[in-house]
């Protein structure tokens, strides 16, 4: 009894063990080859729970999204004569897996094949073109920062007649074609630029000239601000000016209004009592003419000499 049981448990470990090694899934995003020996015999591309022969046959998983290829920077020319590094990237997929297994196996040496065609392609179909035709996709109309940079660039902008989205079609096509010739089981989706630029040497006369182009308007720029500085000025001493007139215009009214009015202040008092007005004249005659250090010569008939006199008689009483 026991070695009967014994029997059962390895017949159901074989069973188990026979199943586990056959049975494989494929995810949604995945597709797979089998093969039998090394030798491709069937594919899936949906996804679920299938069987295989096991220890014979191998499952083989490829992606079913689309893959990404990012090529390194180029250097051509374009056929304007512009030296330039151009930057592509790209998505791709398999779209037959036995044939792609085939032919290429691994998903790197999809990469090398694209690494061939698009690097070829791109260089072909940039050299057809002007410079500008891989920067801009249209003649839409551009935003400047300063109406001098727009009058000086304007002269020197040029029309677009493919556009950088043309170009970029244009290559994934090509690529397209070179692969239908090859059946890779692979398709290319799509083709961008992902960035242009001037090699070293040209990219620095370029900032110097961006550079040089900016010190002119700063200094076209200066020159206005100058300008206006200068108006406003003279327009504020103009104003001082008129203010200053007005002002000193009006000070001399106030101060011949209050002279007039002195003046006649002083006749009425005159014409009250001349007496008093003669004296007066008289102490401010004497204020100013005698000092500390004052010699007089007088006569002994003056009236100065009598006055004198009667003021030291007053203070000897």
């Amino acid at each position: 009894m026991k070695v009967l049981n014994a029997l059962i448990l390895l017949f159901v470990i074989i069973i188990v063990i026979f199943i586990a090694a056959s049975a494989y899934t494929i995810n949604e995003w995945e597709q797979a080859v089998i093969t039998r020996f090394g030798r491709p015999v069937a594919h899936k591309t949906e996804a679920g729970l299938y069987f295989r022969k096991p220890f014979i046959e191998k499952v083989h998983k490829l992606e079913k999204r689309l893959l990404p290829w990012d090529g390194d920077p180029e250097n051509m020319p374009t056929r304007d004569k512009k030296r330039i590094f151009i930057d592509v990237w790209a998505r791709w997929r398999i779209t037959d897996p036995l044939k792609y297994y085939q032919t290429l196996r691994t998903e790197q040496a999809g990469h090398k094949i694209l690494d061939d065609l698009v690097d070829s392609r791109v260089r072909d179909v940039i050299g057809k073109y002007n410079l500008i035709e891989a920067v801009r996709s249209t003649n839409r109309e551009l935003t400047y920062e300063s109406e001098e940079l727009e009058d000086a660039l304007a002269a020197r902008q040029t029309e677009i007649f493919v556009g950088r989205t043309r170009i970029e079609e244009e290559i994934r096509d090509e690529v397209v074609d070179d692969l239908k010739g090859k059946n890779y089981g692979l398709e290319l989706v799509d083709v961008h630029i992902k960035r242009v630029n001037y090699i070293e040497s040209v990219r620095n006369a370029v900032y110097e000239r961006m550079k040089s182009e900016r010190d002119r308007i700063a200094r076209l720029f200066e020159s206005e601000a100058q300008e206006e500085r200068d108006r406003i000025l003279g327009q504020t001493r103009k104003e001082v000016d008129e203010i200053e007139g007005e002002m000193e215009q009006r000070s001399a009214e106030i101060r011949g209004g209050a002279e007039a009015e002195v003046i006649q202040i002083y006749a009425e008092a005159i014409e009250k009592s001349p007496e008093f007005y003669e004296f007066l004249r008289r102490l401010e005659a004497y204020r100013k003419t005698l000092g500390r250090d004052t010699r007089l010569i007088l006569s002994t008939d003056s009236e100065f000499l009598r006055l004198l006199n009667e003021m030291d008689r007053g203070k000897q009483d």
